[in-house]
């Protein structure tokens, strides 16, 4: 009987060790070292506390890491005590980028990452995710924590989808105390702020310490035109800032709002770079026309994004930003998302213009969904991409524009003839009317593009295609290095109805 049960158990602990091996080799992890600077990347691999355990001992031998940057954000982790007792060893660190947002961690642990902070009296750039973590009051904890911390000059928060409606947003006011500070990112993304909240944000800009980069996400919020009155007077005493971002996306801001917004932008003429957000409020013409003002006091600017994207203004708003930038006198980085405002062929044309002028850019970011340019568009644009001299990095979205084969096959032609191929290259054609022909033609071209460069991505989602060419594409294509691709078919009854 006991030489029984002692087989029973040894085999008990043989199956257990092997689960425990086997559940090991599943958690994959994304580190990269480099010197003293540590990556690791595991958004969303659902780890949980195991798997934490694991990528804590992986981190135990770099004692001297200078920089930190650890990704856990959705891992379904609920004690995170080891991550932070690890951190803490790190006493060189100056740099740390934590992401711990949207897991279910307890509320008590706030305390604990408060104690953390307390410790890295070292650090001197912190961004910090806590997206929809902790009660208001651990909250405030932390931000008290971080306001005392006297090196650190470079700043990012992540509070998405928290809660700072009313006065909650006045934990925020503590950050003041950062008189050393010059780079600060708010990222509040639907927050329940209103035009009450904005008041505390005007406080906080007009007390903080002179800053060289400002970045305010607030995204999905409801501050309409009296929060961006308040936020306008904030940010008048900010005036001297070269980096500016400001998202606004959904915020209920009309051309009222726009103008007062960039009254105050337009006045920031030490700005090198640019991004403002007001994709689908109530800008219509008037407000794209208070934009393109602001853009002609503004001569220092080299990295421009501007978002409109739309259905409330047309083409006297684009075409008015269309020529602010092409008077701006240089610029290596332009992003323009024009979605959904019908510019048509004429701004396509534009567009073409803009690029012969700015023909030195690094980056080109062109997002014209749902614009309606033809053929005739398409051709325009692949005009004004053979102009670029110097781009390192291309991303074009032309999903549903009326393309069909001859606007479809110039755009690929004229990036291929490119003679300084970018590096990378994200090209979205779906939506459009591209035959099987085309599409083999389309994708020849691209695999003799990717032969010298880092990465191509290609998306062709709810064309023409039939399914036997879809699958012929996919079995010839998706073994080509450096070359990622989506292709669907939908019926042919779909485009007899357009």
């Amino acid at each position: 009987m006991q030489l029984s049960y002692i087989i029973w158990l040894f085999f008990g602990i043989l199956i257990s060790y092997n689960i425990k091996l086997y559940i090991d080799s599943q958690v994959q992890y994304e580190i990269k070292i480099d010197g003293d600077s540590i990556s690791m990347n595991l958004l969303g691999k659902s780890i949980g506390n195991h798997g934490l355990e694991m990528a804590c001992k992986q981190l135990q031998d770099y004692i001297n890491v200078s920089k930190l940057e650890i990704n856990f954000q959705l891992n379904g982790l609920t004690h995170i005590q080891t991550l932070l007792l690890t951190i803490s060893r790190f006493k060189n660190l100056k740099e740390l980028n934590l992401q711990l947002g949207n897991n279910p961690i307890q509320n008590t642990t706030a305390s604990n990452v408060q104690a953390l902070l307390i410790q890295l009296q070292n650090l001197e750039s912190l961004y910090l995710g806590l997206d929809g973590l902790f009660t208001h009051q651990g909250r405030v904890q932390i931000i008290k924590s971080i306001s005392e911390m006297k090196k650190v000059h470079t700043l990012q928060i992540s509070l998405i989808n928290t809660d700072l409606g009313d006065d909650k947003i006045d934990m925020l006011l503590s950050l003041a105390q950062m008189r050393q500070l010059k780079s600060l990112e708010l990222i509040l993304m639907g927050c329940s702020l209103t035009a009450s909240s904005t008041k505390s944000l005007q406080t906080l800009l007009y007390k903080l310490p002179k800053l060289d980069n400002l970045v305010l996400n607030l995204y999905g919020n409801k501050i309409r035109q009296d929060g961006i009155d308040d936020l306008s007077a904030g940010l008048y005493h900010q005036r001297q800032v070269k980096g500016l971002e400001i998202e606004l996306y959904f915020n209920n801001i009309t051309s009222n709002g726009t103008e007062t917004l960039m009254s105050v932008t337009g006045q920031m003429i030490n700005l090198t770079k640019l991004h403002i957000g007001l994709e689908f409020n109530y800008i219509e013409d008037q407000g794209a026309k208070h934009i393109a003002q602001a853009l002609t006091n503004l001569q220092n600017l080299n990295d421009l994004s501007i978002n409109v994207a739309s259905k409330n203004f047309g083409f006297l708003g684009y075409e008015s930003i269309l020529l602010a930038i092409e008077k701006i006198p240089y610029l290596n980085s332009l992003k323009l998302i024009i979605g959904v405002n019908k510019c048509g062929p004429r701004g396509a044309d534009l567009l073409k213009k803009v690029l012969f002028k700015h023909d030195k850019l690094k980056t080109l970011i062109l997002d014209y969904t749902e614009n309606y340019i033809g053929d005739a568009g398409a051709s325009f644009i692949g005009e004004g991409l053979l102009s670029q001299r110097k781009l390192e990095f291309l991303k074009l979205n032309l999903n549903f524009n009326s393309i069909t084969d001859r606007g479809a096959l110039d755009i690929v032609k004229s990036i291929h003839t490119l003679k300084h191929q970018p590096k990378h290259i994200d090209l979205r054609l779906s939506q459009n009317k591209i035959s099987d022909r085309a599409s083999k033609e389309i994708l020849r071209y691209i695999s003799n593009i990717t032969q010298g460069i880092e990465l191509f991505e290609f998306e062709l989602l709810g064309t023409a295609l039939t399914n036997a060419t879809r699958d012929d594409l996919i079995s010839t294509y998706r073994n080509l290095k450096n070359f990622e691709f989506i292709v669907d078919t939908i019926p042919p009854s779909y485009w007899d109805e357009q």
